[in-house]
């Protein structure tokens, strides 16, 4: 009796744990985010890693998901993720503006993970500032930007429509500077902490260019980054809607327990 007892009392006690238990013990989908390679300080590899600020953020993120998620972050040239979300053949890209008329193939957007400054760096004695108003049609401001960056104001977009500014992309924030550097292109519009960066960078690589003529010259926009996801494709992408809502919650406890920390320093 003692063991029939016995025997009893333990598959009550396994069929309980059963039930405690989460059905799902291994996480149910792997999901892969694509990451923009060269866009130092927020995404970009280092010696073959994916690092940055973003990217730090969003792997935190990750790890309060990952009983469901298995989460992969693939480095890519940025043209080749939009291209792939715009294809249908990606789920997710990191980290594009806000640009929904311009990019209808992205939606929706993650919580945002920070604001950049949008700024333009020009050679000395060539200024965007109050571009509006003035007529350089005779000879165009030659403007360098990242190629795949929508990032000019409504100023400057008129601008470029009017041919007082001539538009160049070029592949990356260390191309531009190179450059503007030569006086190849007369100024250069990216994030502010990016092209520091990418300043300092070519000054390290290359001491004989004089980086003094450049200089910041207008404050084009504000932006918020986000992760983009893309449109539809909920047969290829069953888990999307549920992805999306669990990471946004990852994300805001992420970024309030780092301005928590932010506070208390």
């Amino acid at each position: 009796m003692r063991k029939k007892a016995h025997f009893w009392s333990l598959l009550m006690t396994l069929l309980i744990a059963m039930i405690i238990w989460p059905i799902q013990a291994e996480p149910q989908y792997r999901v892969t985010i694509l990451v923009d390679e060269s866009y130092p300080p927020y995404t970009y590899v280092n010696n073959g890693e994916l690092a940055g600020v973003y990217v730090d953020l969003v792997r935190q993120a990750i790890k309060l998901i990952d009983d469901k998620y298995i989460v992969e972050l693939h480095p890519v040239p940025w043209k080749r993720g939009l291209a792939a979300l715009e294809n249908g053949d990606s789920f997710a890209l990191m980290p594009p503006y806000k640009h929904i008329k311009r990019r209808p193939f992205i939606w929706p957007y993650s919580v945002p993970l920070l604001e950049e400054v949008v700024v333009a760096f020009c050679n000395k004695g060539v200024s965007l500032v109050d571009i509006e108003t003035r007529d350089t049609t005779a000879s165009p401001i030659n403007v360098g930007l990242n190629a795949g960056y929508m990032i000019l104001d409504d100023g400057l977009e008129q601008a470029s429509k009017q041919g007082k500014i001539k538009l160049w992309e070029n592949k990356d924030t260390y191309s531009n500077i190179i450059k503007l550097a030569k006086r190849r292109i007369d100024c250069y519009v990216n994030d502010r902490l990016s092209t520091l960066l990418g300043l300092r960078n070519v000054k390290r690589l290359h001491p004989g260019f004089d980086l003094n003529n450049l200089s910041e010259d207008r404050v084009v926009v504000r932006h918020t980054a986000h992760i983009g996801y893309v449109k539809d494709s909920l047969s290829k992408f069953p888990y999307k809607h549920d992805f999306i809502k669990k990471m946004d919650e990852a994300l805001q406890t992420v970024l309030a327990s780092q301005a928590m920390e932010l506070s208390n320093e």
